[in-house]
């Protein structure tokens, strides 16, 4: 892949992120507040700036989580699971799991939701 194309992709990437924490959060404004960003940062991701950072991988981690929800649950369903305590993080916050950097475990909580396992 060209870099012009890898910086096109990239781009295109950081939309779809900003998207998904639309998705998550309900705003931009609440996206930036969990992320620990100004709303100017979100809203310049939002037009294509490409971001790195503590910034780039919490968007990167949220979209990522929030595909695979949308892959189970209506995207009004989402917010809500994000939001609630859930069994399989000890009763914690999937939203709060995720800002800690544990992505790897909110994904075996999506994954158990899938499958309908119970903890």
């Amino acid at each position: 892949m060209s870099p012009a194309r890898l910086e096109q992709h990239r781009r295109q990437l950081v939309v779809a992120a900003v998207g998904a924490g639309e998705v998550a959060l309900g705003s931009r404004a609440l996206l930036a507040e969990w992320i620990g960003v100004h709303r100017s940062q979100i809203t310049r991701a939002a037009r294509g700036q490409t971001v790195g950072g503590e910034l780039g991988w919490r968007l990167t981690a949220l979209a990522a989580v929030v595909t695979a929800l949308l892959a189970i649950y209506e995207p009004d369903a989402v917010a809500g699971w994000l939001a609630g305590a859930n069994p399989h993080l000890d009763d914690r916050r999937p939203l709060d799991v995720l800002a800690m950097g544990d992505v790897a475990s909110v994904m075996t909580a999506v994954q158990a939701a899938r499958t309908g396992v119970f903890a």
